[in-house]
């Protein structure tokens, strides 16, 4: 009765584990997507509604993932106080201290640093173009996941589940 209910166990705790690494690398994707959806945003609040930047950020701050309010919430606010000189390096201070931690994939941060070094000082067609060029990375990083993900997520549950039972094999 005990080498069935630690049998149980150890294959329980090996496809957990194997769903809970699929779970993160489908995470990396869906964090693209939010991000891309964001960047939507604020291009559209460029575009149709003629918002300054400081204002589209504070605007977007509530439409957007949760994992990327405080992000933009910080980034408005510091915009707003006037206490930094530049747009570039509010941007950045933000990605580093707000992004930094909850973005798995670094590509996604180096666009967004890359895009915050150019929008903050361009007229609204400029800031327009930039947006929508870091869009177009984005879609590319996220075309280039897409394959991966979805091989990474067969894979991490098959081995879970695969090394699990092999350590009950070896254990019997």
């Amino acid at each position: 009765m005990l080498k069935i209910i630690g049998v149980l166990m150890i294959i329980a705790a090996g496809v957990s584990f194997g769903f809970s690494k699929a779970e993160k690398e489908q995470k990396r994707l869906e964090q693209g997507i939010a991000l891309k959806r964001m960047l939507y945003l604020l291009q559209g609040e460029i575009r149709y509604g003629f918002t300054p930047l400081p204002e589209a950020i504070a605007a977007i701050a509530g439409k957007t993932a949760e994992e990327f309010r405080p992000f933009l919430i910080q980034t408005a606010k510091q915009l707003e106080s006037h206490a930094e000189e530049s747009f570039s390096r509010v941007w950045n201070q933000a990605v580093r201290d707000q992004l930094k931690p909850q973005i798995i994939e670094t590509e996604f941060l180096e666009i967004l640093l890359s895009m915050g070094e150019t929008i903050g000082y361009l007229d609204q067609e400029m800031q327009e173009k930039t947006i929508g060029f870091a869009i177009e990375q984005i879609e590319d990083v996220i075309f280039q996941m897409k394959d991966q993900v979805i091989k990474n997520c067969r894979m991490y549950r098959s081995l879970g589940l695969s090394f699990s039972l092999l350590l009950v094999i070896i254990l019997i």
